[in-house]
């Protein structure tokens, strides 16, 4: 049933580190690529298993080979940057955290501007998911659906269309990569009554249309939960 365990090959090595050049972007679309001998030298390798990564990174749409020409980095498609990205996030153990960051600078104004735009109908369907993590903290549950239904119907709110696509892809990254620490996050009721009220501070500021208030207010639960997740990861590092 179970197989021994086998080290990484160093092919695999070198393909992990030249995508995560390019998905940092050290490595830009139309950059080329050292030649094949300068660069087995420069990675400590052998050309087969250079050549082996190159043909990886190009099977996966990163890097093209020309005739005569040399490797270059191809310009990515949004589903080659989503799947690179998301493998890069997932080995990458602080990512959460530079998701959240980005997500902060996002949130906070689209807290502000929803504030400025929101309808009534949006306006009660904040309450709603509102009561629904209360009812959720009342019986010793987690409620993440309402708490992500709560900020998304604030994005939806601002009525910027980019920024809903935007926040959309966030979520749904977050949610792929961090299952585990949010639940972490969770487990505490102080901290899950914290949360709660955090919410309801939010929901206050927009339904008053205090565009200001609802900003500071995002801006508290974002430090919050950053803050957070920070202790969580440097714990986690702390094991290795």
């Amino acid at each position: 049933m179970f197989r021994k365990i086998k080290p990484k090959r160093i092919s695999d090595e070198v393909f992990e580190q030249i995508k995560e050049l390019i998905i940092e972007g050290k490595l830009k679309p139309g950059d080329k690529l050292p030649p094949e001998r300068e660069l087995a030298t420069q990675m400590g390798v052998s050309r087969p298993t250079l050549r082996e990564a190159i043909n990886k990174l190009e099977a996966k749409g990163l890097l093209e080979q020309r005739q005569g020409g040399g490797t270059f980095v191809k310009s990515l498609g949004d589903e080659i940057v989503d799947n690179a990205f998301e493998e890069y996030a997932a080995n990458k153990k602080d990512a959460i955290l530079d998701i959240m960051e980005v997500r902060k600078i996002l949130e906070t104004w689209a807290a502000y501007t929803a504030a400025e735009r929101i309808t009534e109908k949006e306006i009660n369907q904040l309450e709603q998911y509102l009561a629904e993590m209360e009812d959720a903290l009342k019986g010793g549950q987690i409620g993440y659906d309402s708490d992500a239904d709560f900020h998304s119907t604030i994005s939806y709110a601002t009525k910027n269309i980019f920024l809903i696509h935007i926040m959309n892809t966030i979520y749904q990254w977050i949610e792929k990569i961090s299952y585990e620490v949010r639940k972490r996050l969770y487990n505490d009721y102080y901290k899950h009554d914290l949360l709660y009220k955090q919410h309801k501070a939010i929901f206050t500021a927009i339904k008053n249309r205090d565009p200001l208030e609802a900003y500071n207010a995002m801006l508290n639960h974002m430090n919050y939960v950053m803050d957070s997740l920070k202790a969580i990861v440097d714990e986690d590092s702390k094991k290795v």
